[in-house]
């Protein structure tokens, strides 16, 4: 799914392909730049990160202007859980903050005074499938949510469940409330039938919740906002944006026509009253430019709106603070690592800046009064964090599209002490990491022994696995699954290596004809370096981990590794991906195995009570010191890769402070 989900960040400029993972638990302190630390009128502001696609890893940070004090993963920190893969959209309504989240296919409801979950809303065709849904727009006492699959599914936000759905064109994007109509945005972003991007912007009577008519304005329409006056602003993304073919529209509400088309160019704007503030990317002199258009005369405010100096590497999301009218903008980077907010004054210039406040921050909400939440409660890292592992003893990813990246613990020039010792920070961060085709395996320590609780849970391991569909044909739940088996052992001689006998915890494909026991497989270095990386098996297979165009580091084979071939060993389990309608879903296994379920469910838990010998004998363990988990599949999904188990952390679930 990797592949496609780049199509789609190529078609509509909004959704990352690059896989990472900044999923910290913690209350951190972030430096605060600029100067002026205050917003007038404003007591918090919330930020939605989105994350990278698959990896399960959008983030919710608040900061709060009375102590200047950032939490960067308030949503966690609170709930005890992820939000969720890839959430796009976020408003606060009715005091409780709504959150769209695109890939998990759900919309997630928080009371804004609490900060706790109050329920999460599937929003799921009638078949069980995903509508990915992706912006949402309010009136009264309703939610509009526009979803790729090319309906609008309302929500009562009182009984906070679904009560009516209209469809609209293909893959809206944008939504908007002007005039007690809907507006959305139909991109078409998703079209792999060579149809093309959609050209409209469908109208929606609110009272009858109907369809009125389709708005032509432009291809690949995607950023709408109600406008000054009666009038709706769409972004048309066009066909060719290195070339100009993008524009700025007006829609005049009052007949639903097209009123004007700027001139000036915008990848993404913003509105305060009769002011746009837009950003555009030019691609002659590869440099981005912030204007102020006035709608109200269509005439340029100002040519370059910052005016102090500051430089935004990868602008993300523009949003005007309605208490003071202070602009904020969000910095993306290189789109893989963290990225920071900047206020700026209406005169231009930088207040403050809030530094790795999480990967990808799409949307920025504000709020007048503080919240209540217990959060302030909650104790630095130094308990918390106990629970989880600490420490990598062990990391040796098999080759993959992400081998020699960040996703596994490389940077140029590192050898490999350098990447246990980076994957060992990524992991006390509870950043993804990517584990490569089949035998790719991680060891992992923690603080103290995870005790063996005869009948319970003993510990969870966190992965990037998610749901977006129920296979009628395999009767199983299905999504990014891509399962790893999980040994466990203890330290029998004391020396805190992980150099004792290991014991496999026996799932629910243990002793079926969907595993293959003493499976061996041997990666060989490619000539050149970056072509496809060969494999061979002791079962006279062979084949190939494919290159595609969305990863072109130097090699799939890992750089600091100084062997031509490479070894692993173990249990595989019968292919779980399958190409449903050119969407390949990764289908998960009942139950014991990492990345196979979502984090926030039973079967990412395991037990020590499940640990068979290598002759199937169960093993009676009171507790483990470690544990290790390996790819247990060795197959080549299409767009999705190569399957690859991915981990988070580690967490004992028997821990006390």
């Amino acid at each position: 799914m990797e592949n496609l989900k780049t199509y789609i960040h190529l078609c509509l400029l909004t959704i990352i392909l690059l896989l990472g993972a900044c999923d910290d638990m913690t209350d951190k302190e972030l430096p605060i730049t600029g100067g002026v630390v205050g917003e007038e009128n404003t007591a918090e502001i919330y930020i939605l990160c989105e994350g990278l696609f698959n990896q399960n890893n959008s983030t919710l940070a608040r900061h709060t202007f009375a102590d200047n004090r950032t939490i960067t993963n308030y949503f966690q920190t609170l709930n005890r859980r992820g939000m969720g893969d890839t959430a796009n959209d976020m408003q606060l309504y009715d005091d409780k903050l709504f959150i769209v989240v695109n890939v998990s296919s759900q919309v997630e409801v928080i009371d804004w005074k609490s900060g706790l979950s109050i329920k999460q809303i599937p929003i799921l065709q009638e078949n069980g499938s995903s509508r990915q849904p992706r912006s949402m727009a309010f009136y009264q006492d309703k939610a509009y949510v526009c979803c790729f699959d090319g309906t609008v599914v309302r929500i009562d936000i009182n009984s906070l469940t679904i009560d009516g759905t209209v469809q609209v064109g293909r893959n809206p994007d944008g939504i908007c409330v002007q005039n007690s109509k809907l507006y959305v945005s139909n991109s078409g972003g998703l079209d792999t039938d060579g149809i093309g991007p959609d050209t409209t912007v469908s109208v929606i009577d609110l009272a009858s919740f109907s369809k009125i008519k389709d708005i032509t304005v432009g291809s690949n329409p995607g950023k709408i906002m109600a406008g000054w006056g009666n009038t709706v602003l769409v972004i048309t993304r066009g066909d060719n944006i290195e070339k100009g073919d993008y524009h700025l529209i007006e829609i005049d509400c009052s007949l639903d026509e097209v009123s004007h088309t700027f001139s000036e160019k915008a990848l993404n704007f913003t509105v305060n009253d009769e002011l746009i503030y837009l950003y555009d990317y030019q691609y002659s002199t590869q440099s981005t430019t912030y204007k102020v258009l006035n709608q109200r005369n269509r005439q340029v405010v100002s040519e370059q709106f910052i005016t102090d100096g500051t430089t935004i590497a990868t602008p993300y999301g523009i949003f005007i603070n309605p208490f003071n009218g202070n602009v904020y903008i969000t910095d993306a980077y290189t789109y893989n690592v963290k990225g920071d907010i900047l206020c700026f004054n209406p005169q231009g210039q930088l207040q403050y800046r809030l530094n790795n406040v999480g990967m990808n921050p799409n949307t920025i909400v504000f709020s007048d009064r503080a919240s209540q939440s217990k959060v302030d409660d909650v104790p630095d890292n130094t308990d918390t964090n106990k629970a989880f592992a600490n420490k990598v003893l062990e990391y040796r990813p098999a080759p993959g599209q992400y081998m020699n990246t960040t996703t596994m613990a490389y940077k140029e020039g590192f050898t490999e002490d350098d990447v246990l010792a980076y994957a060992t920070e990524r992991i006390k961060d509870k950043y993804i990491i990517s584990l490569g085709g089949f035998g790719g395996y991680i060891t992992l320590g923690f603080d103290a022994p995870i005790n063996n609780v005869s009948g319970a849970y003993d510990f969870k391991v966190y992965g990037n696995a998610y749901y977006n569909m129920y296979g009628t044909t395999t009767g199983k739940l299905g999504g990014s699954a891509e399962p790893g088996i999980v040994l466990v052992s203890k330290d029998m001689n004391g020396n805190g290596l992980p150099d004792d006998e290991w014991y496999e915890l026996a799932g629910s494909e243990y002793g079926t004809a969907n595993e293959t026991r003493g499976y061996e497989i041997t990666y060989h270095r490619p000539t050149p370096l970056d072509g496809n990386v060969r494999w061979t098996d002791n079962r006279g297979g062979e084949g190939y981990v494919l290159r595609n165009t969305f990863h072109t580091q130097p090699s799939y084979y890992p750089l600091w590794v100084e062997e031509n071939e490479i070894t692993f060993t173990g249990t595989r389990l019968k292919d779980n991906a399958i190409n449903e309608n050119n969407m390949w879903i990764g289908y998960c296994y009942g139950w014991g195995y990492a990345d196979n379920h979502p984090n926030n469910t039973e079967m990412s838990q395991f037990k020590i009570d499940w640990a068979v010998d290598d002759n199937g004998h169960s093993i009676t363990l009171d507790q483990v010191d470690f544990v290790r988990i390996y790819t247990a599949i060795n197959q080549d999904a299409g767009t999705m890769g190569e399957i690859s188990t991915e981990v988070m952390t580690i967490e004992n679930l028997h821990y006390k402070q």
